[in-house]
């Protein structure tokens, strides 16, 4: 079994990867691994390499370490293998696909904790939550121009799972007992401390579906707003949970939200009114508001 992890900066991807190549006896290839391959190739050290990556134009050593996961992928079928690679879901076909993705002030949390969190000395939680924001937007924008992949794009993905509320070794479990399901199916699991309210905690008192069912959120800028099944995120929050199950709707050209009769900005806008009263209602805070 082939399994490939992407995400979020600071989602804690690499961690989950070395711990469900320890823990469920994979072997693993990371970015770094490869890099490492690449450099005694051309006799070299490592950081030559990422310097002259860094200076080059035409994404020659990126796309050297895209054939090499290629390669690794083609010379190792039939191996339990996981990478840790930005865009190894693009290019091993055969394989669970997972995204991970965090809140952003507990992603930068992590950086902060961790050792690159002194070497880019950030002076704060805000400022490292945008920078790290900051450089997933040009990730992405080079990744889209390099390959016309949309890293972001959940359709991409086997499993899309949220880090926010889970310890490493939660992660690696769910995603392991995720990809060893004989029928899988496209599946978003989100924390329910990043679904934000577009409706009154009235409103949600009154309504009487049970919560049962899957809840719809439209994303904006990183933030998800629930546009059905307010009562399953009451649910979810009451007890506890450290996933909910959702699925997200598409906005067309015009700002249309899919399942609803509102527009995005109304949606958005609406929501800033709910956010004290959601969060006294369950006794809890947003972990970020949204600009």
């Amino acid at each position: 079994m082939y399994i490939t992890i992407t995400g979020e900066l600071g989602s804690g991807k690499s961690t989950v990867a070395k711990l469900i190549s320890q823990k469920y006896d994979f072997m693993m290839y990371s970015t770094g691994v490869i890099q490492r391959e690449i450099a005694k190739e051309k006799g070299m050290t490592t950081l030559e390499l990422n310097q002259q990556m860094t200076n080059d134009i035409h994404n020659a050593y990126d796309k050297m370490i895209d054939d090499k996961t290629v390669e690794l992928a083609q010379k190792n079928m039939g191996k339990n293998i996981v990478f840790d690679s930005r865009m190894a879901w693009h290019f091993v076909e055969q394989s669970f696909k997972v995204y991970v993705t965090v809140d952003s002030y507990v992603a930068a949390e992590r950086v902060i904790l961790a050792d690159r969190g002194k070497e880019e000395h950030y002076e704060s939680i805000e400022e490292a939550a945008k920078s790290l924001r900051k450089r997933k937007q040009l990730e992405d924008a080079r990744f889209a121009e390099m390959y016309s992949a949309k890293t972001t794009d959940f359709h991409n993905y086997d499993l899309v799972v949220d880090s926010t509320a889970l310890t490493p070794e939660e992660l690696a479990e769910f995603i392991m007992e995720n990809a060893k399901k004989e029928e899988k199916e496209r599946q978003i699991f989100l924390s329910p401390l990043r679904l934000y309210p577009s409706q009154s905690v009235t409103v949600t008192e009154e309504e009487q579906e049970k919560a049962d069912g899957r809840i719809a959120v439209v994303e904006q800028k990183g933030f998800y707003y629930i546009v059905n099944g307010h009562r399953q995120v009451c649910d979810a929050l009451q007890k506890k949970k450290k996933l909910a199950a959702v699925s997200v709707l598409s906005v067309d050209t015009a700002g249309h939200v899919e399942m609803s009769d509102r527009t995005i900005d109304e949606i958005v806008n609406l929501s800033k009114q709910y956010y004290n009263e959601w969060e006294a209602y369950h006794g809890m805070k947003f972990l970020t508001y949204p600009d």
